[in-house]
């Protein structure tokens, strides 16, 4: 499955569990209604979970490792595993709607998932799906309605940003050949986690103008407006504008790493 994957040829554990699905149990006023809501979930997972990883986009580089009352764990090629779990959330989130409206409260209507990649040929597959695991533990110890992916923790919604960015990035790197060491580059550029950037780490990056004139110069005659509104994206993505203070939100880190590893190779 790892040999099937686009860019780095490597394989991964994508976990998810339901956001306080016990809780969700508990509220039930009846035995019924305990039965009809466990029912419902476990035929979503059974159901949905299958269907999906059928489709064309997933049914060779994908395989169900389990399917629980409010759980589930897929293994597959890594770059199959990131849309898996966008997919995964919306039809969970079009489930909810439909069958639990009449519930009050957010418990047991949201979901988390965790990706684990492996890290080279001697990973062992229970000890990525451990990782994986974990990863999703921590990322539920944060928030809820989350995902950990490619070493950041993000709410849904910033993980359509982060893969509109990277599709962006990833035509820069196809477009303009010289630009793979961009991504490095301004990976670099960021300290990870959000950190205080630490003035001299990285002398050539030491003010954020730098890195935009360096932009300026890898893009000079470009004329895609996608290219034109990268260089706008990254400019709102900063956070801070001092040598002391210069950050990336997460979802934009996410995007780096999912672009350098799409186009590895």
């Amino acid at each position: 499955m790892g040999r099937r994957s686009e860019g780095r040829k490597a394989w991964g554990v994508l976990r998810g569990d339901v956001d306080s699905f016990r809780i969700r149990l508990r509220r039930a006023e009846t035995i019924e209604e305990h039965v009809r809501v466990s029912v419902l979930y476990k035929q979503f997972f059974a159901g949905e979970l299958e269907v999906l990883c059928s489709q064309p986009e997933f049914w060779r580089k994908v395989t169900i490792l389990y399917s629980g009352g409010d759980d589930f764990a897929v293994c597959g090629a890594w770059d199959a595993l990131i849309p898996l779990a966008r997919e995964m959330q919306r039809l969970f989130h079009r489930f909810t709607e439909e069958n639990l409206k009449e519930l009050p409260g957010l418990e047991g209507k949201t979901i988390s998932m965790a990706v684990a990649l492996a890290a080279d040929t001697s990973a062992t597959l229970a000890w990525v799906y451990e990782d994986a695991g974990t990863r999703l533990e921590r990322a539920k110890d944060l928030d809820k309605d989350c995902i950990s992916v490619l070493g950041r923790v993000l709410e849904w919604r910033y993980l359509a940003d982060a893969a509109e960015l990277k599709e962006t990035l990833a035509r820069m790197v196809a477009d303009f050949g010289p630009t793979s060491q961009l991504l490095s580059e301004l990976s670099g550029f960021y300290r990870k986690g959000g950190q205080t950037w630490s003035h001299g780490t990285e002398q050539r990056f030491d003010r954020p103008w730098r890195f935009q004139r360096r932009l300026n110069r890898v893009l000079v005659g470009a004329k895609d407006r996608e290219v034109q509104k990268l260089r706008a994206h990254l400019a709102n993505e900063m956070m801070g504008r001092g040598a002391a203070q210069v950050k990336l939100r997460p979802a934009g880190l996410v995007a780096l790493e999912w672009a350098r590893l799409t186009t590895e190779g």
